[in-house]
């Protein structure tokens, strides 16, 4: 082989390995577990499912008329980091997650979603906690959709 053949497959080598590296550094190849919540509020009734009463709370500071929330649907899914994934709601509707990086030294997950007449959303979340989004969409009967998303694994 003549010098220059070799030359580039060595480049090539280099830089395959420079981007296994990269790619190991940012968490590819990890799974991040996401828990996503789907939750009806609404300012008909005053009824909160048990399991909504933190976040109803929370929401309620911004939104203070939102005084009922029930959750409707709870889906799990393993995903690969720096895939995409398509959550079903309701009416529908479909929110999807970008796994951007798995949890770093201080347990934070990059996400990116996008949820029903939102733009994406890009941002860092805590692992094991429940992220609320408050959406501008509403089912035929008003009720506001709002979505919890959770990440796992937490580290040590």
């Amino acid at each position: 082989m003549t010098a220059h053949i070799l030359s580039k497959r060595l480049l090539y080598l280099l830089a395959a390995g420079i981007a296994l590296s990269a790619a190991a550094a940012h968490g590819r190849g990890e799974e991040v577990k996401v828990t996503l919540v789907v939750i009806l509020a609404t300012d008909r009734n005053d009824h909160v499912d048990c399991e909504l009463t933190d976040l109803a709370s929370e929401v309620q500071k911004k939104y203070p008329k939102l005084t009922g929330f029930r959750l409707e649907e709870m889906t799990h899914k393993s995903l690969p980091v720096g895939t995409c994934e398509k959550f079903p709601l309701l009416d529908d509707q479909v929110a999807t997650v970008l796994v951007r990086h798995a949890a770093d030294s201080k347990n934070w997950v990059g996400l990116t979603v996008k949820a029903p007449r939102q733009g994406e959303i890009q941002y860092t979340t805590c692992c094991g906690k429940f992220l609320p989004i408050v959406t501008r969409y509403q089912t035929k009967d008003k009720d506001r959709l709002i979505l919890g998303i959770k990440v796992q694994p937490c580290k040590k």
